[in-house]
């Protein structure tokens, strides 16, 4: 299992390299990065003999069995989605976009991605591997998409790693994981979204598992692996900081006095991350100064969003409570702020935030309360390995992950830094299923919700678009009255659904509707309000064209295509996603312990006489 998670991690990264290298000499070409294609299938067909005996593991093989069934169970669910939407989620699906087509063509180094921000703002993990796939199959943004979905559920892999840290390896297990993380909201939602979070997870819960090990065994190359994995994690995306400098400061306060040869660790641990680091921080400070590299992403997360009137601290502790207790339990009112003519997608919005920003629901309806239950039951005995390791960690992650966030936000913000123990909270409801049968039936009755809840409803919600027969959402509306947006029909959704709506069609609306605009009662001072408070946001996306896309809408007939897009309004996916969900939870219900058997009370025995005794 080691060599399966740490090839795949150190795979990704030697890619990332080679992108990196090719975008720096203007040689990112589709021949150049099919030669680096080349390489690494000819590398995979010189170690197969090594390949073929690490199949012969059986935890690797239930592992790899277990990522090929999620990949095809999240590509069902991205052949549903033709819209992004939950909650107030916007924008952010389509700056990656920007930020991957920047280093794809080449754009100008003073190019603004979508939303305002500035190259530097974000790492450029995720976006360097889409150049690179997008170089070969086309800068389609359904190859984008399922790139990023490939990518993201590798946090599959890592999590299979660490399950016998978590628990005593049962039978089945991996199945478990797998029925888990297919029914899990977050896992999903972020796979299918275009984010990077689940990747930098993925290096942070392969950064624990060496760690661990290393630190056990006394083992420079697992440690100087560990510190490897978080560093890749950070060049994924910045959520993974907080973990870095826990295990960095653990490391030097707890692990290192202790090491035999513990200069030579230090310098190989701060050599190998000191270098992908340097990749990526070195092109930075020589391209955008000192203040570009270090100003823009401090700008996106601390300084983020309105200044709190209360304070910082009183910042965090509000943040703190409100991503602890959901909204329904809390301030019923905030419902209100999801209101639309869908009853699906107000039902929706509400489940969503609660499954993507709550510190416990996250991990599911009965997942979270269960995980709860487990780390205070293992954490309240001073016998448990590692006790102390995990308390730290948790509350260092928590607390940290959670300061750094800059917003105010009154449904929660765990979704921002807290993936990675989301992810664990998962894989230690996997290692507990064959624990109890109580627990293990909550665990499949909680999956059947989360699925239906988290994961169904919200693709069939995000597979909603525009038809002949059938408007969901509204456009511009020019009758003798005058001009308006459209009356939102009976599956309208919210404001913010449609605005990534228009986002994916954005140019061609907005020269349709320019033209619709000039054409309509022209020099009719009656229209003209209107139409001033309209015109700016249609030039604006035009104007978004040449210095954000540089050309690249108009390219593609002025709107982006999803991979969702090829399958039409069709529901054979949502029939075959249904169905192989009713297998998925059968399998694991077979899975759930026996009832024990009451064992039968013996009759007592009837105790001997003395005379008997001593005959």
């Amino acid at each position: 299992m080691e060599k399966l998670c740490g090839s795949v991690g150190l795979s990704l990264i030697l890619v990332w390299l080679a992108g990196w290298a090719l975008y720096l000499t203007g040689a990112n070409g589709a021949a150049a990065c099919f030669a680096v294609s080349g390489v690494c299938a000819a590398l995979g067909a010189f170690v197969w003999p090594d390949i073929r005996s690490l199949w012969g593991a059986v935890r690797v093989r239930q592992t790899a069995l277990g990522f090929v069934f999620l990949l095809v169970w999240t590509l069902i669910a991205l052949s549903m989605i033709r819209n992004y939407s939950g909650a107030g989620w916007t924008g952010d699906w389509l700056e990656q976009f920007s930020r991957s087509l920047f280093f794809l063509h080449h754009f100008p180094k003073d190019s603004e991605m979508f939303g305002g921000y500035r190259i530097t703002s974000r790492p450029p993990g995720l976006n360097v591997l889409a150049a690179f796939t997008m170089a070969q199959a086309g800068d389609r943004f359904e190859v984008f998409q399922s790139t990023y979905t490939f990518l993201n559920l590798l946090l599959f892999l890592p999590c299979c790693l660490i399950l016998p840290v978590l628990g005593r390896p049962r039978k089945g297990v991996i199945l478990v994981l797998t029925g888990i993380f297919a029914c899990s909201p977050f896992v999903i939602v972020n796979a299918t979204y275009t984010g990077a979070k689940s990747l930098a997870a993925f290096y942070v819960v392969l950064g624990i598992a060496f760690y661990l090990a290393g630190w056990r065994k006394r083992d420079r190359l697992r440690t100087a692996a560990a510190f490897l994995a978080l560093a890749a994690g950070l060049l994924a995306h910045y959520s993974a900081a907080p973990y870095c400098v826990f295990f960095a400061l653990h490391y030097l306060f707890i692990v290192f006095p202790k090491r035999a040869n513990r200069w030579q660790e230090l310098a190989s641990i701060a050599g190998l991350s000191g270098a992908l680091l340097i990749a990526w921080f070195g092109w930075t400070l020589a391209t955008y100064g000192i203040r570009g590299t270090i100003m823009a992403p401090v700008n996106t997360s601390v300084a983020y969003g309105p200044k709190d009137e209360n304070g910082y601290v009183l910042k965090f502790l509000a943040n703190l409570f409100d991503t602890t207790v959901p909204h329904l339990l809390r301030t019923p009112s905030l419902m209100h702020a999801f209101d639309q003519p869908s009853l699906a997608g107000y039902i929706r919005d509400n489940t969503f935030v609660i499954y993507q920003t709550s510190l416990i629901f996250a991990v599911g309806v009965f997942g979270g309360p269960l995980v709860v239950w487990f780390l205070v039951r293992a954490l309240r005995d001073p016998a448990i390995r590692l006790r102390n390791f995990w308390l730290a960690l948790i509350a260092f992650s928590v607390t940290v992950g959670l300061l750094v966030v800059g917003e105010r936000d009154y449904y929660g913000v765990g979704h921002l830094t807290l993936l990675s123990m989301f992810a664990l909270g998962l894989t230690l409801l996997a290692a507990r299923f064959g624990s109890k049968r109580g627990v293990a039936l909550l665990i499949v009755a909680g999956c059947a919700i989360d699925f239906g809840l988290g994961v169904f409803l919200q693709a069939r919600v995000e597979h909603l678009e525009n038809t002949p027969g059938h408007t969901v959402f509204s456009g511009l509306m020019l009758s003798k009255a005058g001009i308006d947006i459209a009356t939102p029909g009976p599956h309208a959704l919210s404001a913010a659904a449609w605005g990534n709506w228009f986002r994916k069609h954005q140019y061609a609306l907005s020269e349709k509707w320019s033209r619709e605009l000039a054409a309509f009662r022209p020099n009719d001072p009656a229209v003209e309000p209107t139409k001033s408070a309209i015109r700016p946001t249609l030039e604006q996306s035009l104007r978004d064209e040449e210095r954000v896309w540089h050309g690249w809408y108009r390219n593609h007939d002025g709107e982006i295509v999803f991979f969702g897009d090829h399958f039409g309004d069709s529901d054979v996916a949502s029939v075959l996603l249904v169905l192989l969900a009713m297998v998925l939870l059968w399998t694991m219900a077979r899975r759930v312990p026996p009832q024990r058997a009451t064992a039968p009370v013996s009759p007592a025995r009837k105790p001997r006489s003395s005379r008997s005794r001593y005959k």
